[in-house]
């Protein structure tokens, strides 16, 4: 089981030079064990954190927010994530980034994206709807993604459209996958 010190500085190293980043992420993770492990008393640290990173800062991530360790966050202003996305490790995020739902006429919704691991969204893109990213996918800058994204797939565009499938990089060396 990890322990509190582990989960609340999980993105701590890969955020290593961006404080403001470090600090509200921090803050996060402890929010989101206290919400989970604390109980009622959990709300102490939770609303503080909400109405600070939300209502200050301006960056939307709530505690019900599944979010892999190490989350970058490049610019940490004006990220709104929905509270049922899902993203998975090592993803970067930039200013102006979305990740929502899509809504019906009347109301209901019609799914929340998620987001597999290492994806890296570009500043002001938006990923909308019950879809998902693969692993490894880029999105181009102010993109708005309404379809799935296969692995190592990179799009751009209003709406975003594939530009191609890149290969993973096979060569061995640090951060690369080993050849098989």
């Amino acid at each position: 089981m990890i322990g509190l010190r582990d989960w609340v500085l999980q993105d701590w190293e890969v955020n290593d030079g961006r404080p403001d980043s470090q600090l509200l992420l921090a803050w996060f993770r402890l929010a989101q064990w206290g919400s989970r492990r604390w109980g009622r008393f959990g709300r102490f640290v939770v609303n503080p954190c909400w109405l600070i990173s939300c209502l200050v800062i301006g960056v939307e991530l709530p505690v019900t927010t599944v979010i892999g360790p190490r989350l970058r966050l490049y610019h940490p202003n004006g990220i709104v994530l929905n509270p049922h996305s899902t993203l998975g490790c090592d993803c970067h995020l930039r200013h102006g980034v979305t990740i929502g739902n899509r809504v019906d006429r009347d109301g209901t919704e019609l799914g929340v994206a998620t987001l597999g691991d290492a994806v890296d969204l570009g500043a002001g893109c938006m990923v909308i709807g019950d879809i998902h990213v693969g692993d490894h996918a880029r999105i181009g800058a102010l993109a708005v993604v309404l379809s799935p994204v296969p692995d190592w797939g990179v799009v751009a565009g209003n709406p975003a459209r594939l530009i191609r499938v890149e290969a993973p990089d096979t060569r061995p060396g640090p951060g690369r996958l080993e050849a098989a």
